[in-house]
């Protein structure tokens, strides 16, 4: 009886547990061709230092010296362990909410809210470099928190380390750090943002640290170019005024619920279980929105109550303006519902409506992302990838380049890796070339049929391998997401 008592009294941390313990479950079997990436840096040591995210194939490096020894390949650990890392960030929201409200029922419903939105949830089960990045901004903002109650240096150092390791495990985090700093350079103390601005050398010195390591010495000039590189070589891509507006709409869309082309093609193939998820959804929906109505508007009494939401609305506002310059770049709208989730708790008492909600986005993103995603492969990759060992010398043009190349340095390192071309880089007159040096050109875009998705909607082919003729095919592949087939020419 006692234990039952806990543990209701603590309901919302066995949400926590649940969540992760489902992350965990539910490990992506698609990873993306960045997760393979940071996975061959963390497994191999090489290329260790990325500028855009410079400790995370270090730390994931440690990752693998630490648990390598448990029987799983490498991605599963550094997928597990950002599994983990996600339990950590909803604890984090937990501790934060607490501050405001003390009601389990509301902790329950906004940790769900937050545990359950997809574009955490995508992260969570992959290898890609957000979560870890995510704890450290909502730590500092946490340390923010209590240091707008008790105005203690301690909590302002805590804060300045927490933002300088989130900017160290990924630059999106500067965005943090300009609305953490923003609040504690209007403080009265003008001994605080001097700390802050201490601390925060952490992040330049580790740069120029890396630098020297990468190439050998390392000046002020070097340094801003290294960490610039993304920027400086056209890899950041800069916005493009027909995809803004569409795409981050999408994003943000896909922040909450898993939105995708693949969606119809698993639902026919499922109809009783889908017409049965359909309804459930649907349902808890007009739950939520009979709720609705019932809430009331709090007001922000306490001065640091006001100021730590107008921090909020900034970030908010800064990091939405971010994604969608970057062209409704999903991956860096991680923070959003916890933002929200954060500025509801400040604004509104009522947590059945939220979860509603939120058991709504748990049964549509469980069904049509995560589980799809972990039970089947949904690309050929892995077998294409196979095929570049057999084949060194050939010349691939894929649809997916960079992930087969990710997959085959993961798999294979970087020896005898093969040419390999992107669908919109490979032309008519480079056929011509290949073919008259008697190469071998082995490509997936054939016949290719792909579902509506962001890579559909931002690529194109600029040679139609269907005009070849003798073409030898190779495998055929078909999946919810795809239909490939590969041939040699």
């Amino acid at each position: 009886m006692k234990l039952l008592t806990n543990l209701k009294k603590n309901r919302s941390y066995v949400v926590i547990l649940l969540l992760t313990v489902l992350y965990a479950l539910l490990l992506s079997a698609n990873p993306v061709g960045d997760a393979y990436s940071n996975a061959f840096a963390s497994k191999s040591g090489e290329d260790m230092f990325s500028p855009h995210h410079l400790l995370y194939a270090f730390y994931g490096n440690i990752i693998l010296k630490l648990f390598g020894f448990l029987p799983f390949e490498p991605m599963t650990l550094l997928q597990l362990a950002n599994a983990v890392v996600a339990g950590g960030c909803l604890l984090l929201i937990r501790r934060m909410l607490k501050r405001i409200h003390h009601e389990e029922s509301f902790l329950c419903a906004s940790v769900l809210f937050c545990g359950v939105s997809f574009g955490f949830m995508r992260f969570a089960t992959d290898n890609e470099c957000y979560i870890v990045p995510l704890f450290f901004c909502l730590l500092s903002i946490y340390y923010l928190q209590v240091f707008l109650v008790r105005n203690s240096m301690s909590r302002l150092l805590k804060a300045a380390v927490a933002i300088s390791f989130g900017c160290l495990f990924h630059q999106l985090s500067v965005i943090a750090w300009l609305c953490v700093f923003g609040v504690i350079v209007f403080n009265r103390n003008k001994k605080y943002p001097l700390a802050f601005l201490a601390v925060s050398l952490i992040v330049p010195i580790c740069y120029f640290v890396a630098t020297f390591s990468i190439f050998g010495s390392a000046s002020l000039s070097d340094t801003v170019a290294f960490a610039l590189t993304d920027y400086i070589n056209g890899t950041a891509q800069m916005p493009q005024a027909k995809q803004v507006v569409l795409l981050s709409l999408v994003s943000l869309v896909r922040t909450y619920v898993q939105l995708h082309g693949y969606m119809f093609e698993f639902a026919k193939s499922n109809i009783v279980l889908t017409v049965v998820v359909l309804a459930g959804v649907a349902t808890l929906i007009v739950f939520a929105i009979m709720k609705t109505k019932k809430n009331s508007l709090r007001n922000l009494i306490l001065f640091q109550e006001r100021r730590f939401v107008r921090m909020l609305w900034v970030y908010l506002i800064l990091t939405f303006g971010f994604a969608a310059f970057s062209n409704g770049n999903a991956e860096f709208m991680i923070a959003i519902p916890f933002i929200l989730v954060l500025l509801y708790s400040y604004y509104f008492s009522q947590s059945k409506n939220l979860l509603y909600l939120s058991c709504a986005m748990l049964l549509w993103n469980v069904y049509f992302g995560l589980y799809p995603q972990a039970s089947q492969r949904l690309t050929p990759n892995e077998d294409i990838a196979e095929l570049c060992r057999q084949n060194p010398n050939a010349v691939f043009v894929l649809k997916d380049k960079n992930v087969v190349e990710n997959i085959y340095l993961y798999k294979y390192g970087k020896q005898n890796l093969p040419t390999l071309y992107r669908e919109d880089k490979y032309s008519e007159q480079q056929y011509l070339k290949d073919k008259s040096e008697g190469k071998t050109i082995i490509t997936d875009l054939v016949s290719a049929e792909e579902t509506l998705g962001r890579a559909k909607l931002t690529s194109h082919v600029t040679f139609d391998f269907s005009q070849v003729k003798n073409r030898q095919t190779l495998f055929e592949f078909s999946s919810c997401k795809c239909k490939r087939t590969v041939c040699k020419l």
